[in-house]
């Protein structure tokens, strides 16, 4: 049966598309590893509902890209926090990572273990991740919470992490962030259709897949079963959150005048939505910080099989999805077709 019960606020969301958030007038700034292409495209859909036009938008926006390439970063870290950092990737070195942390949680262990200077929006995700003390005192091999613990620097780097940010913020947020009262609003894709999302997992490697009428039936279960404020963390059914809930929802149809938003190239089908966050710390600590960069909802893919696949086909499928869009999705479904996944 298909059903979706919740809707995750997450850093990578899978179907690689992120959200916008709306305050009076939000300051949008590139976030670490967003290519020029992906922040002009943000930028300028957040500024022009900020109400300049085009034209200004464009403009403040290859301005802000330009201030990017002489951002400030940081190295005055810790050493106990390198020192942290080197103890899990001798212990990943020696013992494998498993199933523990994310890409991103390993890349933050070599950063401090090499001492690389990280931005503020690194510092940022190093602060959220107090959220995870609570598991940070099991032993090397109990789990995952130590390991990933001492790889985003341990008390050391975490406690840093948020006295730096702070200081930082100081002289920075207090005079970009007006006094107005924020909207505090999140919009974006939830769900696309005929997108094919790669993953692995114990069952092998696969394609998770919905139709367009797939994400109908979803939808109306997921209103049917007032799901609107079922909202976590991370897929992290112990961290579910309190005043954050959907306010707008709509599934693109050109046929009824519903168009992809502004900034967004979204297949018939897809679904979009808004939700408010009065939830002060949802807020500033993992939407304002960019901890968090979209959603992602929790539910049933349809599977299909690569393992049986020529090698050929599998590096065709994975080469059009790293940067599918839209007008891509014809092509993705062409060599499906041809591969006979179906």
């Amino acid at each position: 049966m298909w059903k979706i019960n919740v809707v995750a606020l997450v850093d990578y969301p899978a179907i690689e598309m992120n959200w916008q958030a709306f305050k009076s007038q939000f300051v949008i700034e590139p976030s670490s590893g967003e290519s020029q292409d992906e922040f002009i495209g943000r930028c300028i859909a957040a500024e022009v509902g900020n109400g300049y036009d085009q034209e200004q938008a464009a403009a403040i926006c290859y301005s802000k890209w330009d201030k990017k390439e002489f951002a400030e970063s940081y190295n005055d870290y810790p050493q106990a926090a390198t020192e942290n950092a080197k103890i899990a990737l001798r212990w990943a070195e020696e013992n494998g990572w498993g199933d523990c942390g994310t890409q991103v949680g390993k890349e933050r262990a070599n950063q401090l273990a090499s001492r690389e200077a990280i931005s503020r929006d690194t510092i940022a995700r190093m602060a959220a991740f107090e959220r995870h003390r609570q598991n940070s005192n099991k032993e090397l091999g109990d789990g995952c919470g130590r390991l990933m613990w001492l790889a985003w620097g341990g008390d050391a780097g975490i406690e840093w992490a948020q006295r730096k940010l702070e200081q930082i913020d100081k002289g920075k947020f207090n005079l970009k962030f007006k006094a107005d009262k924020e909207k505090r609003i999140i919009s974006g894709p939830l769900m696309v259709a005929e997108l094919p999302i790669y993953r692995r997992d114990e069952s092998g490697e696969y394609y998770g897949l919905f139709t367009a009428d797939d994400i109908y039936n979803i939808v109306k279960k997921f209103f049917r079963n007032n799901n609107t404020a079922q909202v976590n963390m991370m897929h992290d059914s112990q961290s579910m959150v309190s005043g954050v809930y959907m306010i707008e929802s709509f599934i693109i149809d050109s046929k009824r005048g519903i168009l992809s938003p502004t900034g967004y190239n979204l297949t018939e089908g897809s679904w979009f939505g808004s939700f408010k966050v009065d939830n002060e710390d949802v807020w500033e600590n993992y939407i304002k910080s960019g901890e968090f960069k979209g959603f992602s909802v929790e539910g049933m893919f349809k599977t299909v099989s690569i393992d049986k696949q020529p090698q050929t086909t599998i590096d065709q499928i994975i080469d059009v999805v790293k940067g599918v869009d839209a007008s891509k999705v014809d092509e993705v479904m062409s060599i499906l077709k041809k591969a006979n996944i179906n």
